[in-house]
């Protein structure tokens, strides 16, 4: 027998499952779009010296200071800023190893662009017009979305933008209170927690000048308060406020700096400035239009644009407040440019074609991406890390301290550590005279020496560096007033020479040199490389002319491919003799 329906039984109308099915089809392209763009190998080489510390947390049970990590900073003050996302970072591993950390970033990527989403319907944007909004930001936050805390930033920012959204129309206490516990939880995984009193003072303080919400002024100038004293409640304290001036000051002045720090006038991102154009733009329209703009979303957009300015890096947050501001820009038009059904065909062949030229970007011209392709797939991206290097070392732990690249440092770390330290890794603030000292000794021999004899170094290992540098023969015996002879060798060959170092194994991604002490004669005489120079191969090939070295130079080929039938380097050294 067939009953009325009672309250709760009352079917939805017509409006209420067609908006609800709006919302479905929007999501499930953008979820689709996140997940893919996010799902690349893991290439930072900064994550790891991240999962070493959030180990290390984990099983002392405090924070690691002194640093415990480097041997060049045994004693030194070590302010981990980012110690809550290690702690994450590193119980993560524990469980799944590396795929799951893999997975991380794709479910981070995917909670980022459904925040975003959410704030974009907050904004006045219909469910297709969001999904595309935060699925651009998406596209443009792509190169960024590394295993580094700044994955934990974009996740914090979008929902922090959410919240300020609905503080401003429901000022409400609980509201407030949200703001500052997500405050204090960005507070102690990230030091760019302090975007958050900034873009908050902002918002709020725009809202409230143009009469765009219902807080009070005491409001829009208390909660900002409220939020940078939050950012106080962290284990360095107001030390905090201090790591960016730190950082540009360890980087300031160095040779070769890592093009992400370098802001935009040095170094112009195409995407930054397009969206910088694209946002002036469409609010100009509109204003011709309508004549309303939301000047709280703006504030926000502009702050981020000016972050953004400083530091190619920064593109990312910039992305997700320019996104934000345009859905609340295009909502204010009285009907959107497209019928539904247009959109959501749109839609998807617009998360199709983004997804099509992340995985398959071209190889040249202006639409070549800066940072390449990222190799899609779970686990280590292949030929980045010295994985084969770091098992040589772990085979013979009598070796000493060696010297290694930055880049290197944090894998080392994560393989060698403990009982192993690193002369070097990503932290950039924690000792920014020694980035001066290193530049300084690779261009000075004599403070070169220095530099092993102060941190008793025994040898290398490094990367390849195949640009050339000028050595001068200084021979006494050349005739008068004739230039002294200049050749041109690779970096690793002007500081490793062969006469002091012994070369004792190389691969496709990296080098290990010892040098030529008593203690080392029997590694050396077991696996020193004594002809072949795989960081130049030009050189080997010429030095093949002469027949007795051409037979040394064949004769370490074979023993290398017996070791790995796959080095790229050395089969490219055969095909090249055999020609």
């Amino acid at each position: 027998m067939k009953h009325a329906p009672g309250p709760r039984e009352h079917p939805p109308d017509q409006g209420e499952v067609s908006e609800r099915r709006r919302v479905w089809e929007a999501l499930l392209p953008l979820s689709l779009f996140a997940a893919v763009a996010a799902c690349f190998k893991i290439r930072s080489y900064d994550v790891f010296w991240h999962l070493v510390a959030g180990r290390w947390i984990l099983e002392h049970q405090r924070l690691p200071n002194p640093d415990p990590l480097r041997f060049t900073a045994e004693g030194h003050e070590w302010i981990d800023h980012e110690w809550l996302f290690q702690l994450l970072l590193a119980t993560i591993e524990a469980v799944g190893g590396l795929p799951a950390l893999a997975l991380f970033r794709i479910v981070a990527t995917v909670a980022c662009a459904l925040l975003l989403w959410a704030a974009c319907r907050r904004a006045g944007a219909g469910p297709t017009a969001a999904a595309a909004w935060a699925g651009l930001a998406i596209f443009l936050a792509r190169p960024r979305l590394f295993l580094r805390p700044e994955l934990l930033t974009l996740v914090l920012l979008s929902l922090f933008l959410w919240l300020l959204l609905r503080y401003r129309v429901q000022p409400r206490g609980s509201t407030a209170l949200a703001l500052v516990g997500l405050t204090l939880i960005w507070a102690n995984a990230h030091p760019a927690v302090l975007m958050a009193p900034v873009l908050a003072a902002a918002f709020l303080v725009a809202s409230r000048w143009s009469q765009s919400g219902s807080h009070r002024w005491s409001q829009a100038i208390g909660l900002p308060a409220t939020l940078l004293l939050t950012t106080l409640i962290n284990p360095s304290g107001y030390h905090l406020w201090w790591v960016p001036v730190e950082i540009s000051g360890a980087l300031a002045e160095l040779p070769g700096t890592n093009p992400e720090w370098l802001p935009q006038w040095k170094q112009p991102l195409a995407g930054y400035w397009l969206l910088v154009v694209t946002s002036v733009v469409l609010t100009s329209w509109v204003w011709r239009r309508t004549r309303r703009i939301d000047l709280g979303t703006a504030a926000v957009a502009l702050a981020l644009a000016c972050l953004g300015a400083t530091s190619v890096r920064q593109l990312a947050p910039f992305a997700i407040g320019a996104v934000l501001h345009l859905a609340r820009t295009l909502a204010w038009l009285d009907r959107p440019p497209l019928a539904i059904r247009y959109q959501r065909a749109l839609l998807w062949c617009l998360a199709l074609v983004g997804l099509a030229y992340l995985h398959f970007p071209p190889q040249d011209g202006p639409l070549r991406p800066r940072q390449g392709r990222y190799a899609s797939g779970l686990g280590l991206l292949e030929n980045r890390y010295p994985e084969a290097a770091a098992d040589f070392v772990v085979a013979h732990p009598e070796i000493g301290r060696l010297y290694n690249n930055v880049a290197y440092g944090g894998y080392l770390l994560w393989r060698l550590y403990p009982p192993r330290q690193v002369f070097n890794d990503g932290r950039n603030e924690l000792n920014p005279g020694f980035l001066r000292e290193i530049a300084d000794a690779r261009s000075d021999g004599r403070k070169w020496h220095q530099l092993f004899a102060r941190y008793q170094l025994v040898g290398a290992l490094v990367r390849y560096d195949e640009r050339r540098r000028p050595v001068v023969d200084l021979a006494t015996d050349q005739p008068e007033g004739q230039e002294a002879e200049v050749e041109w060798l690779t970096s690793n060959e002007v500081l490793f020479p062969r006469s002091h170092f012994a070369l004792v194994h190389w691969d496709d991604v990296a080098m290990v040199f010892l040098d030529r002490r008593p203690e080392h004669r029997a590694l050396i005489a077991a696996y020193e490389y004594r002809v072949v120079r795989p960081e130049d191969l030009d050189g080997t090939v010429a030095d093949a002319q002469d027949p007795t070295r051409r037979l040394a130079i064949l004769e370490e080929l074979r023993r290398k491919l017996q070791e790995d039938s796959g080095s790229r380097r050395a089969l490219e050294l055969v095909r090249r003799l055999q020609e």
